[in-house]
């Protein structure tokens, strides 16, 4: 990821946190700008209870997004179904996709990622984990 570019880390109730502080924290030891974006609009409790507080909200960081390097889901299924309902999320998701950002997700959000708003066959890179360790990889993949 080029380092004039923006990482974006979308941050809902019930996101994985464990995988939202590890994403900003290693992209951000790798000289990258990180900005957690909350879709709520405050502080939100993850899955495990931590509180996380965003550096931006989603209509913060909207008019950001044509400057997308990548963008980080850290949630399943379950929290991506909650994103395709919300059309601010869609657009943003839209614009992010128009700046040819990466997007790392896990494994059992893809197919709710993909019908989001698009096909991923027509474009943007798309980095795949399955659960911790493999969060390590994928984020090296989009550092290196």
């Amino acid at each position: 990821m080029a380092q004039d570019k923006t990482a974006f880390v979308l941050w809902a109730d019930r996101f994985d946190e464990t995988l939202a502080a590890l994403f900003v924290a290693e992209l951000r030891k790798a000289g990258l700008r990180v900005k957690l974006v909350s879709l709520a609009g405050q502080p939100s409790s993850g899955a495990y209870g931590l509180t996380l507080v965003p550096d931006l909200t989603l209509e913060q960081a909207l008019p950001l997004a044509q400057n997308a390097g990548c963008v980080v889901i850290p949630c399943g299924a379950s929290g991506l179904k909650r994103l395709k309902n919300d059309p601010r999320v869609q657009e943003f998701l839209s614009q992010t996709h128009k700046a040819h950002a990466t997007f790392i997700v896990s494994q059992s959000g893809v197919a709710d990622l993909e019908s989001c708003v698009w096909s991923l066959q027509s474009g943007p890179d798309l980095v795949v984990y399955s659960g911790g360790e493999d969060a390590m990889d994928a984020v090296r993949r989009v550092v290196g």
